[in-house]
This record gives structure tokens, sequence and C-alpha cells, in this order.
């Protein structure tokens, strides 16, 4: 979400400035404008966190142009129709509107909402804060108190012109006779000759395409790279052309120079001469996205094949696992399906009904039964799905969960609630032990400290029929007491959910962290998914104000690294399987880097990377060469076993070290 220095009240204000000085200056990049502050600043500079929010286009690499959208904002007036603009473009504004229709909700609240429902687990609350500042000024939002936010009568009035989400089910596209246009020769040869032997043997992984400092498209970028080579040009020409245009360090020149050549753009002509090959020249006289498309089908896998299945799977991460389960993918690439959905809207084979949701255009309904498709494994999709979802409903940590959720509402049993909890931090890793009772804490649970230390929590659990938990259920004094009598370090209250009044207020004064059951089962649903060490979980019981953001932090390093692993194997895995001229099946950190960095976010550090790769080539695993390549540069590696072997291997790893305990 965009926002403009000089206060959160003055947002819309400042916007209507920079757009006239923008369209004053005819949005040339280098211009120096005043955006309100007095300082002068390149535009480019000035619209840099503008450029998704739907208020400019590209006129070109170098210059912008305030867009049709925003021009209409301006001649209205209206500052909901700027608030509209931002809802089609932006994620999480009419959403957050509807999520304070039904009264005041905190900032931190809001936030976690955003991660809970619409999947964006921001570590601040920054975004959210910046989206209320465009409310405010809009009128729709105002602050009820020093903390809650509510919507006001206009806000109220505005909620039925937002689309939330999309619709569920997309709608069908409108019947309409297109004809497609017919592509060159070149390009129409290579797009006949797919056999379904030919689909499933195209790339999955797309490789590097340099963007630069700009919001280039890949289509332009790519136009540009192959024209610099028309006729021929040398390696080292196309290099520095790399650099100039795009930025492109000398290091990541090779992950360029192989997306050229394997996407079937370019080809070596010469001793490191270069040239476009008949299909790329081709595209150079009709330069079009659609014949970029075509010319992507014939070379990787999950091309023209994602527009059929929009009417099951709409959004990149659905069409990603679909990919990776049915058309040969060797991982979850949400990244490299993004990059296939820009081409294709680009084309105009798709387009974005909303927010990060695609549909089918009449065009391309129409591309896809004149051209060959891939046939995918199992063409059941949906119910290989749901097969998954089952299978995960049956395990320990969901039995586990659904008890904690319904002992929180069985009042008329409390022990119930008591000993799941205990189950629960036995789960976790905690020495549980319940104990109950009448004026008795109920749960004692002990675990060494990160000084190896024993430290010690008194856990109270207080199930409500109503889901509610009341003040006059809980006594704060009988805690305090419990914990001293305990020698305890902290002290915590599980229940279904509090009020918010004084229930919360003393809880803070007394040092008391209350956690619902909803909260609980989420953190053992996680540490399922990725186990960490009993004492972090001490920052679920401490009420600091820095011990919740601890835990939340190492435990997202901890599965960057798990997923940075698995997209490590993957990208090697394809590699080796796919070897070329330029890398030979081996692939550098820095090249590796230039694959995965958009895939996980944030973006992983060569270092976390190099780490990863020690690993797999520890003597425990060795399923990784190294290959000096000399001349001061880096090392590159190379995966000598199958993807399924490095996963037996680590498989038996845990396997041995548990042997003992399973005998």
């Amino acid at each position: 979400m965009p926002y403009l220095p000089g206060g959160s009240g003055r947002q819309v204000e400042l916007l209507d400035h920079l757009l006239e000085q923008i369209d004053a200056n005819g949005g040339h990049a280098a211009a120096l404008i005043d955006r309100g502050d007095g300082v002068e600043r390149p535009i480019r500079e000035v619209v840099r966190n503008l450029t998704a929010s739907g208020l400019l286009t590209h006129a070109d690499r170098d210059q912008y142009a305030v867009s049709e959208e925003a021009r209409a904002w301006r001649q209205s007036g209206d500052p909901i129709d700027l608030i509209k603009i931002f809802h089609r473009h932006i994620r999480l504004i009419g959403e957050l509107l509807y999520e304070l229709s039904d009264g005041p909700r905190t900032v931190r609240e809001l936030t976690e909402v955003a991660a809970e429902k619409y999947q964006l687990p921001w570590t601040t609350l920054d975004q959210v804060r910046r989206r209320l500042g465009w409310f405010i000024c809009a009128g729709m939002v105002e602050y009820k108190t020093n903390t809650q936010v509510w919507l006001t009568d206009t806000g109220q009035c505005q909620l039925d012109r937002f689309a939330l989400g999309g619709p569920e089910t997309p709608t069908a596209t409108q019947a309409v006779e297109v004809d497609a246009p017919v592509p060159p020769a070149a390009i129409a040869a290579i797009v006949d000759e797919l056999t379904p032997d030919a689909l499933t043997a195209r790339r999955a992984v797309l490789g590097y395409v340099p963007r630069g400092a700009t919001d280039i498209d890949i289509v332009q970028s790519l136009a540009l790279l192959v024209n610099a080579c028309s006729p021929t040009i040398t390696r080292q020409d196309l290099m520095s052309f790399a650099q100039q245009k795009f930025a492109v360090a000398e290091s990541s020149f090779a992950a360029v120079l192989t997306t050229l050549t394997l996407s079937g753009l370019v080809e070596q002509s010469g001793f490191n001469v270069y040239s476009p090959t008949p299909e790329g020249s081709a595209w150079l006289e009709e330069p079009t996205a659609l014949n970029l498309a075509l010319i992507f089908h014939a070379r990787y896998l999950f091309v023209l094949e994602i527009i059929p299945l929009l009417s099951e799977f709409d959004k990149a991460p659905d069409l990603a696992r679909a990919a990776h389960q049915h058309y040969g993918f060797g991982r979850v690439d949400v990244g490299g399906i993004r990059t296939r959905l820009q081409v294709l809207k680009a084309a105009g084979l798709i387009y974005e009904r909303a927010n990060w949701r695609y549909q089918a255009t009449p065009l391309g309904e129409r591309l896809v039964h004149d051209v060959a498709l891939q046939e995918p494994y199992d063409a059941d999709v949906a119910v290989a799905v749901v097969q998954v979802d089952s299978e995960d409903a049956t395990s320990q940590t969901e039995i586990l969960c659904q008890e904690l959720h319904d002992a929180a509402l069985a009042a008329d049993a409390p022990v119930r609630l008591e000993k799941a909890v205990a189950d629960a931090f036995a789960a976790l890793g905690f020495d549980t032990r319940h104990i109950g009772g009448g004026g008795k804490t109920d749960v004692i649970a002990t675990v060494n400290g990160p000084d190896l230390k024993p430290v010690r929590v008194i856990i109270d659990a207080k199930a409500a029929r109503s889901g509610l938990v009341n003040e006059n259920a809980v006594s704060f004094d009988t805690l305090a007491e419990h914990k001293k009598s305990h020698e305890a370090n902290f002290v915590a209250l599980v229940g279904p959910s509090f009020e918010s009044g004084r229930v919360r207020s003393r809880a803070e004064s007394a040092g008391v962290v209350l956690i619902t059951t909803d909260r609980l089962a989420q953190v053992l649903r996680r540490h399922a998914k990725t186990p960490r060490s009993a004492s972090t979980y001490l920052g679920l019981v401490d009420p600091s104000a820095t011990a919740s953001k601890a835990l939340e932090n190492g435990w997202s390093q901890a599965e960057r690294r798990i997923e940075l692993l698995s997209h490590v194997v993957a990208v090697l895995d394809q590699e080796a399987r796919q070897a070329d001229e330029v890398t030979h099946g081996a692939l550098s950190a820095d090249q590796i880097y230039l694959i995965v960095r958009d895939e996980i976010d944030p973006r992983p550090l060569p270092k976390d990377i190099e780490s990863v790769l020690s690993l797999l080539e520890h003597p425990l695993i060795e399923s990784v060469q190294r290959i000096a390549v000399g001349n001061g540069k880096a090392s590159s590696f190379h995966l000598v076993d199958a993807k399924s072997l490095v996963t037996a291997k680590l498989a038996a790893l845990a396997t041995n070290i548990g042997r003992d305990e399973a005998e």
C-alpha cells in the first residue's frame, strides 16, 4: 500500500499534487518534482511505491503516465473513487472495510485478521495503518478510541460498492465469437510440432529475466534483449548491454543467457556469438505478447494449460499446486506461475477479474481449442486435493485441536479442557502435569530455557458454554498465589475467548498471558509442519512485549529455511536432468538465488542458500558435488542424486535417530 511522506491526514491531497506534477513534466522518469515537502526528486524515485496502485502506467521504459482511472478520480474529486481504484489493484482494501462492519477493531486485531483470513502475514502494523490512513482521508473510517477504529456512516453506506475477494465461483465469460490472430510461420511451426511426448518434455523453470530498477514487464525486457542480439552479438557485448540496461551483475549474466537460449529466443551461432532463433526473429517482426506466449508454450510446461484450468483454480498458489501434482513440476513454483500469468494477461488471453484472481478471455478460450495441450497425469484434480485434506484431518494434531475446541465449550466438564491443555503443551515439548481440583492450579508445564535452567509455567483453563470467558470466571489473586506457591516464572490462562474489557486489562496488569484455544490449536498445527525446540514456545506464555514477536520471527525463519531447502533441491534436480552447454547441469549459489528469490518472501540471503548447499554437501548426505570454476569465480554445485534419493537420505537420518525410541 502506498504512503506519501507528509502525514497520514494529507494522503489524498499529496497524491493529487503529485499526479499534477507528473503530468506537468510529461512523466519523464528523470524529471525533478516537488512532492509537497519542498525537496525536488526524480519522478522515478517519487513514484516507486505507487506503480502497483493502478494510478500510473508506463508510457515507455523511462516515462510514466497518469492512468485513466486516476484521471477520472481527479476529475470527480471524490475520494471514494480513489479507494475503489486501490481496491481493484491492491489486496485487503474493501476486505478491511468489511472487517470493520461488525464493530470497532484495533490495528493489531486487523493485522491478525490479515494473516489468518487473507494470507498476509505482515510482521509489523505498518500495512494496516497505511490503509486506515487512506480510509480516514476519505471519511470512511475514524478512531473510536485511541486504539480502536470503526466505520463512519459514509463507510457503512459504501460497503456494497466493493466486491470482496471476487466471487467464489468464476463467472462465465460472455459468449463472443473471436478469431485468434495467425502467428508468424516460424512460431506456428514450433507450436504445430507439439506432440504429447514433446509437451511433457518441456522445461518447468522459466529462469531469470532481468527487469532493472523500473517496473518494465517480462515481455518488454525479453524484447529488448532479443533485439540486442539481432543480427548477432558477442557474449561480452550482450553482457555489457544487460549491465547498462538492467544493471545485471556479471555473476548473474549466465542465468540471463541460459533463459534466452532455453526459451528458444536466442541461439549460439558461433564461438561466443549469439543470434535470434527463427522464431525469435519472427517475434521481433511481430513483437506481441501473444506470440511470446506461443513460444513459451512450445518450450515450457504449463503455459496455455493454465487457461482451461482457471475454471477450477483461479489463483497462483492453487495453480502452482496443480502444476506440481499433475503437470510435471518438480516443486510448487508460485513465482513461476505468476510469471506465466503475467505473460498470458499481457497477451489478452486472461484477465484479472479481482485481486490476484484470473479468468479466461474469449480469445484465450478460442486459442486453447486450436493448439495442443498437455494432458494432466490425473484429470480429477479437485478430488486429489480433497483427499489430501482428508488425510490431514485424521492426524493426531487435528484430533487434539478438535478436542481443544470442543472442550473449551464444555463448561459442565471443566477437567476435559484442563487435560486437553496439558496434552497440547506436552505436544510442544513441555514436561506437563495435570493437577486440577478446587483451590489448585490446573496444569504445571516445565521446560529448560535457553540458559538450560528450568522454567516453570502454571496454566489455568476456563471453559465457557457461551464461548466467552468473563471477568467473574477468573480470580487473578488466586493465580498470583499459585504462581508464588509453585515458584513459577509465567502464568497463562487458556479459554475459548475473553472479554475485551476488564479481563484483558487485569490480565495485563497481573502479568497473565491470555491464550485462546484457537490460538493454541494454530500453534499446534504449525508445530506439526515446522517443529521448534520447546524453549522457543516460552514466547507463547511470556507477557513481555518482545516475546511473541521473537517467537514469530524465529518460526518464520525456520519455515523459510525448510522451504528454501525444498526449492534448492528442486532447482538443482531440474538443472541436472536438463543440462545444457552453458551450465553443464550445475549452478552457483548466485544463480540459484536468481531463480528462487521471487518464490520465497522475504527473499533469502545468498548465505542462506550457501548453508543449504553445505548441508547437502555434508558427508552424512553427500547429495551435492562442488565444482570449482577457477579464475576466482564462485563454485557451482551439481546434484548427484535424484530428488527422491535426497528425501530418502534425510528420512533415513530421522529414522535412525528415533530407532531406540521405537524399539
